[in-house]
């Protein structure tokens, strides 16, 4: 069984700032890549698209 943890408000402050310095990290990141490698990351995201639709379509099928 999982084990609940009781934070202090200013724990969950600290966690707060973390996860959002982290998000702002990603974030910061993904957009030096795009504007680095154009191209790629837009041929990653076609593919992305592709298999997407491709799940939600067998997925469709699959309830007929």
């Amino acid at each position: 069984m999982t084990e609940k943890v009781k934070l202090s408000p200013e724990e969950l402050q600290k966690r707060i700032k973390e996860v959002r310095d982290l998000a702002e990290k990603s974030k910061l990141e993904i957009e030096e890549m795009l504007r680095k490698r154009p191209l790629e990351s837009a041929g990653v995201v076609f593919i992305a698209g592709i298999v997407i639709g491709i799940l939600i379509g067998v997925s469709l099928s699959r309830r007929s």
